[in-house]
């Protein structure tokens, strides 16, 4: 009899101790396994070419995904050429306005809704324009700003200044001459896309460089 329930007590502890090896093993399983989640669908995307400057899609695809610790450590310069040599300005040329394949060529600037800040995306692009201004002193150039239809006409004015002139300021610390722009708010008058819808919206909240004789 003792024989008995020595054994059973001694089946019972295996038993035991199988089950716990078992848990602690499917327990190690799921907190290595791969975690999943939503991820952001915005279509804004930053590249970087061999010489270190960063450009990205410059569409009005919505908001930037692009945040301040991203951007340390960014050259916001175009470096043109083969090369990438940041002292060659070839490609900085009148021609490249009307070159597709040339930076210049791109010469709207998108906004997230009711804001004047610009976009991390946007840098290379103003700057790369700046630097045509600097090169030609004679150059004169139009910031048109924009926005939606959401607000009323004065606020409107004043929110597609502001953008315009955040454009200039920009601009003016790359070198060239204040008096080579001229800004100007037209709220929400000259819409690129009529529609009431955020997509509509988003596409009309911009500013537009524009070049005289150009």
């Amino acid at each position: 009899m003792k024989t008995i329930t020595i054994k059973s007590t001694f089946a019972i502890v295996l038993s035991a101790l199988l089950l716990t090896a078992c848990s602690g093993q499917n327990v190690k399983e799921s907190t290595t396994g791969s975690t999943t989640g939503d991820s952001n669908n915005s279509t804004v995307t930053n590249t970087t070419n061999n010489g270190g400057a960063t450009s990205g899609t410059l569409g009005a695809d919505g908001n930037s995904n692009v945040t301040t610790s991203e951007q340390e450590g960014n050259d916001f310069t175009y470096l043109p050429g083969a090369n990438n040599d940041p002292n060659n300005t070839q490609d900085i040329s009148l021609a490249g306005l009307s070159d597709p394949n040339n930076l210049l060529s791109q010469r709207v600037i998108y906004f997230d809704y009711d804001k004047a800040a610009i976009r991390p995306e946007y840098m290379v692009l103003i700057n790369t324009h700046a630097k045509l201004l600097s090169k030609y002193p004679s150059l004169k150039m139009r910031l048109e700003g924009h926005a939606d239809e959401r607000g009323s006409r004065e606020y409107n004015v004043a929110l597609s200044e502001a953008r315009s002139q955040s454009v200039k300021n920009i601009m003016v610390a790359q070198g060239p001459s204040s008096t080579q722009m001229r800004t100007i708010g037209y709220g929400e008058e000259i819409p690129i896309v009529r529609g009431h819808n955020t997509k509509s919206w988003q596409k009309n909240r911009r500013v537009e460089i524009k070049y005289d004789d150009y």
